[in-house]
């Protein structure tokens, strides 16, 4: 960074709590920011102490434990079981300094070997760490006190941030409920990332608490103002919509739009091939195993192929993500399924490059989620050169640039017939990849954490009046 204050600021807060592993879903998006930002140099460092309830600047050791996680200098998977365990406990002394509950899991995961995440040893081992991280948040706690009265005996002012500076906030603290006074305490304006608005048109997909945790979040972002940054077109009119709908708010920014639209994990960098896959054909969705993401849909479409048509020509189904509240509706459809033995592969914590090898050597990629903000998969398939086919959902059209072909979300006889179809002549494939090749705008990862940091510096340089509505947004 310049030697001069910037104005311009990342807030680091979901990422140092994330750690040192392979990033999913919003970790990803907030990584690929903090990314851009480190090596161009555009904005600074924050982090939101939730002991403190204030923002701050980075540490040296969370500066560094930052750089560690964006640029990747942590081991690789296929490292020595040693020098992995050397390298998840490194920087304790920072992952123990923030109040959260994935640290905890990411350690309790190394300690009892990489194995998996469940289990009675995993259990005892994350129980026993989180204790650890609770004394050390206690003990930082006092420091903190102490801090803050000796602080208010010298008189020394809260405000840090240059007249002007504004903050990407973190989602990982955006639905505090110290956030507003944190951010004025600092001297920060707050911006916004909004990655859909599924917690509040479908609440039934998620639960009451984090529904009503984002409603919140929403709402006090309309009435504050504070400038936002939406990830599609859709997204960005779902917001409109329903802020004319429901919350009634005079919103006076224009709503910015970063498109997602290629894969933020670069298809220009080194892979690595995913062990048990090379020389098998298959087919691959990449997404956490929520309910509308319908993972399940695709092992009972799976199973009915295996019986349906010839086995020799149906790829094998490869589900890449973390476990969630499909992963029982999943397992419960493999049990009904022993003609899927052998030929269904869920990954989980796999590293960039092995995804990046996954999506460049599959034969098809699927996408049967039924609600997305944007729907990365679909951009990651596309960006890669692989042909996708993908739920009726209109982020996921826009972000397939209307090319792929298009199945209602939860239709079990359309997604099976269709997909048998492709499988059984190849030849339809390879002419959704040549459409992919000759049409497909792929854009770069770069493009949008670019426009992210972009439009922060030019708040910051030319204040928020820059975000006002200069023309109709819906058509």
């Amino acid at each position: 960074m310049s030697e001069i204050e910037p104005k311009a600021w990342v807030d680091v807060t979901g990422v140092i709590r994330w750690g040192a592993q392979p990033p999913t879903g919003i970790q990803r998006v907030e990584t690929t920011v903090c990314r851009q930002a480190f090596e161009t140099s555009t904005a600074g460092f924050v982090i939101f102490d939730v002991l403190a309830r204030r923002y701050r600047r980075l540490t040296q050791r969370e500066m560094a434990f930052l750089a560690y996680i964006v640029l990747g200098k942590w081991p690789a998977d296929t490292a020595a079981r040693g020098e992995r365990l050397k390298g998840a406990f490194a920087y304790l002394d920072v992952q123990f300094s923030h109040q959260d509950n994935e640290t905890a899991r990411r350690l309790a995961y190394a300690a009892t070997g990489f194995r998996r995440r469940s289990g009675g040893l995993y259990t005892v081992a994350k129980l026993v760490l989180r204790l650890f991280q609770w004394l050390f948040v206690v003990l930082r706690s006092l420091m903190l006190g102490a801090s803050a009265v000796a602080r208010r005996i010298s008189g020394r002012p809260q405000r840090w941030a240059p007249e002007g500076s504004v903050v990407l906030v973190s989602h990982e603290v955006s639905r505090n409920r110290s956030i507003t006074d944190g951010l004025d305490q600092a001297g920060l304006h707050g911006v916004n990332i909004v990655h859909d608005l599924i917690p509040v048109l479908q609440p039934e997909l998620v639960s009451k608490r984090f529904s009503a945790g984002m409603d919140t979040f929403l709402r006090r972002i309309l009435k504050a103002p504070e400038p936002i940054i939406a990830v599609s077109r859709s997204t960005r009119d779902d917001l409109i919509m329903w802020n004319r709908d429901d919350v009634g708010a005079a919103y006076p920014f224009e709503i910015k739009v970063c498109p997602l639209g290629s894969a933020l994990v670069s298809t220009q960098r080194d892979n690595e091939p995913i062990p048990g896959l090379e020389g098998r054909p298959f087919s691959v969705f990449c997404s956490t195993f929520d309910i509308r993401k319908n993972h399940h849909l695709l092992v009972a479409v799976w199973a009915w192929l295996a019986r349906n048509m010839d086995i020799a020509r149906l790829p094998d189904l490869v589900l890449i993500g973390r476990r969630g509240n499909a992963s029982g509706l999943v397992e419960a459809e493999l049990a009904k399924a022993p003609e899927l033995a052998g030929r269904v592969h869920i990954l989980s914590g796999i590293s960039d490059k092995q995804l990046r090898w996954g999506y460049q050597n599959a034969v098809l990629g699927l996408f049967p989620s039924s609600a997305e903000g944007w729907g990365l998969g679909v951009s990651e398939c596309l960006a890669s050169g692989l042909p996708v086919v993908h739920a009726d959902v209109p982020s996921l059209k826009e972000a397939a640039q209307d090319l792929m072909p298009v199945l209602p979300a939860g239709d079990f006889d359309a997604w099976s017939t269709t997909l048998k179809d492709l499988f059984e002549h190849p030849e339809k494939i390879e002419a959704l990849r040549s459409r992919v090749a000759e049409t497909y705008d792929r854009g770069s990862p770069a493009g949008f954490a670019g426009c992210v940091i972009s439009y922060l510096n030019l708040l910051a340089d030319k204040g928020l009046g820059a975000a006002r509505v200069q023309k109709q947004q819906i058509a």
